[in-house]
């Protein structure tokens, strides 16, 4: 299943909360009801409207979008206080960010810490899209 037809957001459905798609359901009822040590089937049982391949399509992808994070980026107490770096490097996260929000391009940004490789900055880029923009692809 595709990652963008798993779930949406609609401003008129629950503010513009992502849902399962076909539902008014928040994926985030998903994750309170695991992390509050219920079961996929309590869920489903509770949320007839969201399919099993629903739910399980939105637990791969956040699996999915664990393991392209953990390639990119890496938080270790004893490297800059724990603050999120990209990986192999003393770099935090949020220079790149930083560099940004200035108006500076991704190229200075690169030129600056040349230990960050083009692919980790663009993924930590891509990453942010999925945070901000669920499902929402580049053309």
């Amino acid at each position: 299943m595709k990652p963008s037809s798993v779930v949406h957001s609609d401003p008129d459905i629950l503010g513009g909360a992502q849902v399962f798609i076909g539902t008014r359901v928040p994926v985030e009822a998903l994750i309170d009801y695991l992390e509050g040590g219920h079961s996929l089937d309590g869920f489903l049982d509770d949320f007839p409207t969201v399919s099993r391949e629903l739910a399980v399509a939105a637990l791969e992808q956040a699996k999915a979008h664990l393991r392209v994070m953990q390639s990119v980026i890496h938080s270790d107490p004893d490297i800059q206080g724990g603050a999120p770096v990209f990986v192999s490097t003393r770099v935090p996260v949020k220079n790149l960010f930083d560099y940004l929000e200035t108006g500076d391009s991704l190229e200075k940004f690169l030129k600056s810490f040349p230990s960050v490789t083009r692919e980790h900055a663009v993924a930590a880029l891509e990453l942010a899209r999925e945070v901000l923009a669920p499902g929402v692809r580049r053309a």
